[in-house]
């Protein structure tokens, strides 16, 4: 799904790290709605880390589908409540997870019109060419894909940065930042993960 080693490595260290960070966070916290919060963000870095490599971006697509939806309406519900950190929060968390069960889902029809070589790999994989050459990809994604994409991509941009707007602001107010600070700029890097990956459907 994306085309340059580089920036695949870079978000995946991204991605383990914000996963960690979650997982470390779930096994600190006391409340089991917050614990199963983190759980899923979890799950979701996995997720985005699957869907980074072209070897296993379509691994257990119809499963990561069905994850991530009960997932988007787990955090609609408690947004919908006023559970977790409140009602806007809760609708982005409930909105990256949609956004992760629909890349999912459609992952195949949005390949489908690209062709990819790949020293790394050989053979045909999710309607994609792999040779001996470098990484080149061309074609294009559906225009229903590329529209939806567009989209999720301008909302989680505008998110992340919001989020590591806030991150700042709060370190800035405090003598020492701590697991709270981590935890906005944990938000604003995954929203800012989106991004790049809803980019990489077009």
């Amino acid at each position: 799904m994306i085309a340059g080693l580089g920036l695949r490595w870079i978000l995946t260290l991204v991605f383990a790290a914000a996963g960690a960070f979650c997982l470390y966070r779930c096994a600190r916290r006391p409340g089991v709605s917050d614990r199963v919060a983190d759980a899923l963000h979890a799950a979701m870095c996995v997720g985005m880390v699957t869907m980074t490599w072209p070897a296993t971006m379509t691994f257990a697509r119809m499963p990561q589908v069905v994850l991530f939806t009960a997932a988007a309406g787990w955090f609609a519900v408690s947004a919908a409540l006023g559970l977790g950190h409140g009602r806007l929060p809760g609708a982005h968390h409930a909105l990256m997870m949609a956004g992760m069960a629909w890349m999912a889902f459609v992952m195949p029809s949005a390949m489908a019109g690209m062709t990819m070589s790949a020293t790394a790999m050989g053979g045909e994989h999710a309607g994609m060419d792999m040779g001996d050459a470098g990484m080149t990809m061309t074609g294009h994604a559906p225009a229903h894909v590329v529209v939806v994409a567009v989209l999720l991509a301008a909302v989680f941009l505008v998110a992340g940065t919001v989020w590591l707007a806030r991150a700042i602001d709060h370190a800035r107010a405090v003598a020492r930042p701590g697991r709270r600070e981590a935890g906005l700029v944990m938000e604003g890097v995954m929203s800012l993960g989106m991004a790049v990956m809803a980019v990489a459907m077009i």
